[in-house]
This record gives C-alpha cells, sequence and structure tokens, in this order.
C-alpha cells in the first residue's frame, strides 16, 4: 500500500467545511491503521507566499522520500486555496508521486459555469491532479458534464466518531415524538452572504409564536441579522448565541426539533448531517448536492431559497416530526462514519 500524504487546512482548526471533515476523515483512517503524513498548506495568519514556501518544502521533501510509493492527497476550496493545492500537485508530479484532488468548495460550480474564462482556468488548475474526489454524485455530473474525463471518486464527508456514537444511541432511545410546547428551530452557520440565515429569520414572522429560533454562529452580518430581528419584533423569539463547538454545540443540538439552513453556499452541508446525527430533520434550500445530502427521509428541501418556502418547509417537517424519527441517525450511520468513508481513499492506496 502507497504512503498517504495529506495536503490541507489544519484538522478542527477554523469554521469551514474542510477542517471540520478532515476530523473524520482522520479518525477513519487511523481505525483502519492507515499510516499517513499531514502537510499544513497554511496557516491562520501567515503571509500567504511564505506559507506556499513552508510547505512545497514539505511536500518536496516527502516526494523525494518516497517517490511513487506516495500519493498526495490535496484538499481544494475557492480560488485562492485551488491554485495553492495545484503547483504544490505539479511539484509532486515531477517526483513521480500520484496528486489526487479533492473538490470541496461551491465556488468550483461558478468557476465552470460562469464564464468560459473561468472554465478555462477551472480545468488548467485540475491538470496535475491524476484522479479527482468529490461530495456527491452531483458534483462528479457536473464535472463529466463539463468535460472532465479524469478518473473520479465519490466520496461524502464523514461525521466525527463522537457523532456517531451519539446516532447509535438515538436509536437505542424512546422512539415516539411527543408534541411539545414549543417548536425549537436551530439554525447553524457563519453568518455572511448565501448562507440564508435572514430567510429563516423572516420566515418567523408568519409561523406561530410557538415558534422559537436559536442562531449559533459568528460573522460579518451578525448585528445585520440582529438588527432584522428587532425591527421584526422577533427578539423574544429569536436567541444569538456565537460561535460555538463542543459542548455548547451538542447540548443546542440536543433541544433542537428541526435545523434550518437554506443555504445557497454548501458544496455538501457538514451541518446537515450532524443535525442527522442528533435525530433532528432538516430543511435546506435543495439546490445540486445539497439534495444528494438531505434526502426527503430526512427532511425537506425548498424548492426556492424565499421566505415563503422556507417558512412552508418549516411547517410542513415540525407539523410531522415522528415520521423522520430515526431516519437521520440511520442515514448516518450507513453513508456518514469515518470508517466507512475512508475506505474511499483507502482503495485509492492499493
Amino acid at each position: 500500500m502507497k504512503k498517504l500524504i495529506i495536503v490541507g487546512t489544519k484538522a478542527a482548526s477554523g469554521k469551514g467545511g474542510i477542517s471540520t471533515a478532515l476530523v473524520g476523515y482522520i479518525s477513519g483512517l487511523e481505525a483502519k491503521g492507515i499510516d499517513f503524513d499531514i502537510v499544513e498548506s497554511h496557516g491562520s495568519g501567515s503571509n500567504i507566499l511564505f506559507g506556499w514556501f513552508r510547505s512545497a518544502k514539505s511536500v518536496i521533501r516527502l516526494a523525494v522520500e518516497h517517490r511513487e510509493n506516495a500519493v498526495f492527497w490535496f484538499h481544494c476550496g475557492p480560488w485562492l486555496s485551488l491554485i495553492r493545492k495545484s503547483s504544490l500537485a505539479a511539484l509532486v508530479r515531477i517526483f513521480g508521486c500520484e496528486a489526487i484532488g479533492h473538490i470541496h468548495s461551491p465556488t468550483f460550480n461558478t468557476y465552470l459555469t460562469k464564464s468560459a474564462v473561468s472554465h478555462f482556468f477551472a480545468k488548467l488548475s485540475l491538470k496535475p491532479f491524476s484522479k479527482l474526489i468529490v461530495l456527491t454524485p452531483w458534483w462528479l455530473n457536473l464535472l463529466q458534464s463539463n468535460g472532465i474525463k479524469k478518473e473520479m471518486v465519490v466520496s461524502a464527508n464523514p461525521n466525527n466518531q463522537e457523532y456517531c456514537q451519539i446516532a447509535k444511541e438515538s436509536l437505542k432511545q424512546d422512539s415516539i415524538v411527543k408534541l411539545k410546547e414549543t417548536v425549537h428551530i436551530v439554525t447553524m452557520s457563519r453568518l455572511v452572504e448565501g448562507k440564508g440565515v435572514d430567510l429563516v429569520i423572516k420566515a418567523l414572522v408568519n409561523l406561530p409564536e410557538n415558534y422559537k429560533l436559536t442562531i449559533a454562529g459568528s460573522g460579518p452580518l451578525a448585528e445585520k441579522f440582529e438588527s432584522l430581528t428587532k425591527t421584526l419584533n422577533l427578539s423574544d423569539r429569536v436567541t444569538f448565541t456565537g460561535w460555538i463547538n463542543g459542548s455548547q454545540k451538542e447540548r443546542l443540538l440536543r433541544t433542537a426539533d428541526l435545523f434550518c439552513l437554506p443555504s445557497t453556499y454548501d458544496s455538501f452541508g457538514m451541518v446537515f448531517i450532524e443535525a442527522m446525527a442528533f435525530n433532528v430533520p432538516v430543511v435546506a434550500y435543495g439546490w445540486g448536492p445539497i439534495k444528494d445530502v438531505v434526502t426527503e427521509d430526512v427532511g425537506e428541501c425548498c424548492a426556492r431559497s424565499q421566505v415563503e418556502d422556507v417558512q412552508a418547509a418549516i411547517e410542513k417537517v415540525a407539523s410531522q416530526l415522528d415520521s423522520y424519527t430515526n431516519k437521520g441517525p440511520k442515514r448516518v450511520l450507513s453513508l456518514y462514519t469515518p470508517e466507512i468513508v475512508s475506505e474511499n481513499i483507502i482503495a485509492l492506496l492499493k
């Protein structure tokens, strides 16, 4: 079996999907006894050029040491990340190593479809990679329909081991859904454009008074959303927690009746499979890859990213919570465990 070298952001270091997904991948590889090295392609706050030279030095050292017996696994985000990984992949190919590109960013859809120029450079950035990993079947179809003929593997992001254990525990508990006086909606995200947090706030206006919303996250639009809440006279029904993680995040998901994030800017949606692990049905916007993740058994996808659609989806899910019971945990344990997902990477090493 070949040597695996992971090149990407530091696992569990930030608030992005790549960082979170890597935690599950790494635990899955460790559980399978796979030997690997990690090269951090950049560090928070470090100079971009300095960070590139530092990571280039590391990948060249490993490429020289292992040569054709090495597989470099590059985790690619938006343009800057993609260019960084593409250039590093070109370096390791010089020494006979295999370079695999893992496409994580929703922006890649824009790159391929916005214009002929961005389409050209997107395809050019993939040249150094011998194989590609994509997150869902929708991404596979997108790349193939845009003339990308490389060998591709579909590999979903995994939940971490802790959340998978919670999914197992959920299946052992009483499956009867008891009616509650309050319907607790949870939204968890970076508070930025495209996440649809404003749509959830506005949808609350026409929902019954017993529908309450907790928004967990931080970002440049935090003050704007808090101001919107006050303007709509929803301050007594909406709670802002700021960014949370660890035990705080777990406690919040355990209290949720449904999770709602009608994002137009997600390539997979780690938060969706996290909510599923806690037996919480999901409301999302069903663009592209999201419909591969939020299927009818675990929640509802809005046809449009509009307030009335989000409201209708919330009402539909809330009215039949019992029909979703245990569906999320079962889906997580069948598709999104570290052990299951890491098998896709192990197969590439053989």
